[in-house]
């Protein structure tokens, strides 16, 4: 057994309050950028999130409970077949390079949280799960980043091609 420090379930409740932001801000970016494959990315990010919000909740109650840290079960974001055109009007180009550059930053910034939380505690299952939560923030932030790459330079977005 293991005591839990405040300062890792103060920073387990500010990366609920971050994934839940983030959830919302892709879930509201799906609907700004209406439908077709950016529509899709943007709510696969946003049910994503809402999952990694869900295993904090999951692990914040275990800790306060049976003060242990629970096994992380991850699955990367894999691109779903989408119907729709990947071409961009002008309007909807200047929004989505917004939200993309907003989302790599978040998510960067996500990643690099979850590791100096997993350099910060000693339980293996603790450190596997920020770790792998920081390899997912890290798998979006390139995605985001490719995707801001096709936007920028080809007009459109390419995602579940």
């Amino acid at each position: 057994m293991f005591e839990c420090s405040k300062t890792v379930l103060d920073a387990i409740d500010l990366g609920m309050e971050a994934e839940r932001q983030a959830s919302e801000f892709y879930a509201e970016a799906a609907l700004k950028v209406g439908a077709g494959p950016a529509k899709a990315l943007f709510t696969q990010l946003a049910e994503f999130e809402a999952a990694h919000l869900a295993a904090l909740q999951a692990l914040k109650t275990s800790l306060e409970g049976e003060q242990c840290y629970i096994t992380y079960e991850s699955s990367l974001l894999e691109p779903v077949g989408v119907e729709g055109s990947s071409k961009l009007d002008d309007a909807v180009r200047k929004d989505l390079l917004e939200i993309l550059n907003y989302g790599i930053k978040n998510e960067k910034n996500a990643a690099q949280a979850y590791r100096d939380l997993a350099a910060e505690i000693e339980d293996p299952n603790g450190i596997a799960m920020f770790e792998q939560m920081a390899r997912e923030e890290d798998q979006h932030a390139r995605i985001l980043s490719d995707q801001l790459y096709d936007v920028k330079n080809k007009g459109e977005i390419v995602w579940g091609d």
